[in-house]
């Protein structure tokens, strides 16, 4: 897995994931972690090219439309579609895990990623999710990094990495989401061993060859973790009722993972 924007002193960073309490049973049940697709978050933005090198790569394009055989109008506006293609294809191939960078926990973002007073973030490090998220090794297909924070109206990328869907996946919107200091997994929507069916039971080898590997079907990946070496702590809003804390804490101690429940 590649790193982005890491230095090896990042491993003992904290990092937090706020998620409303049926995604925390997702995890406890699935032993596994959700990986959307990028089309599918909540953020429009997201995969999608800066305006700037849009405008670019299209330029660049053009170039081909006087190729030798390359001169029927279906050719052109095939060539003209090239890009919005490229785009639209990159956030149906990549899938994320987001994480949120912090020592501490955050109002806002109790708000906008919990949902309610049934919430729970899972507190963890950087180096724990290198260690114990099970997305393919190779760093052609996985990355691991910071966010960058762009104006999507100026960004310019270079030529290649414009084209290249895994690098527009580490980009967000600078007004709206700055505030959020983001590092997100991101890897390939393709089913592998190491990920769990959306009925909660581990593929077997035949079942993600060759063109089973697709995973056009689904709106994302459950991906394997070691869920007793990822989470370090488990937290509840500050305003949840005892209940809930209480509820929260039971389902920790039963999973055996040996992290402390606070509020």
């Amino acid at each position: 897995m590649k790193l982005r924007n890491l230095q090896s002193t990042d491993m003992e960073k904290t990092v937090w994931r706020y998620m409303p309490f049926s995604k925390f049973i997702s995890l406890i049940a699935y032993q596994s972690l959700w990986f959307s697709k990028l089309n599918i978050l909540q953020d429009t933005y997201e995969g999608m090219l800066p305006a700037a090198s849009k405008r670019a790569m299209r330029e660049e394009h053009q170039e081909f439309k006087s190729w030798p055989g390359v001169n029927s109008s279906e050719h052109h506006r095939q060539i003209d579609a090239w890009a919005d293609d490229n785009e639209n294809d990159g956030r149906e191939l990549y899938v994320v895990s987001c994480w949120f960078l912090g020592e501490h926990t955050s109002e806002r973002m109790w708000r906008e990623y919990g949902g309610s007073t049934e919430a729970v973030a899972i507190k963890s490090t950087i180096g724990r999710l290198v260690n114990n998220v099970f997305v393919p090794r190779d760093e052609h297909r996985s990355h691991i990094g910071l966010v960058s924070y762009v104006d999507y109206s100026s960004h310019q990328m270079s030529s290649y990495e414009a084209h290249q869907a895994i690098e527009r996946a580490f980009l967000k919107d600078e007004e709206r989401f700055s505030h959020e200091q983001e590092l997100r997994i991101v890897t390939m929507s393709t089913k592998t061993t190491s990920c769990i069916s959306m009925e909660g039971r581990r593929y077997t080898l035949e079942e993600v060859s060759g063109k089973n590997m697709n995973n056009f079907e689904n709106p994302g990946l459950y991906v394997c973790i070691r869920l007793d070496r990822l989470i370090t702590e488990v937290v509840v809003p500050p305003n949840a009722q005892d209940w809930f804390e209480k509820l929260v804490r039971c389902i920790v101690e039963r999973s055996n993972i040996p992290a402390p429940v606070s509020r």
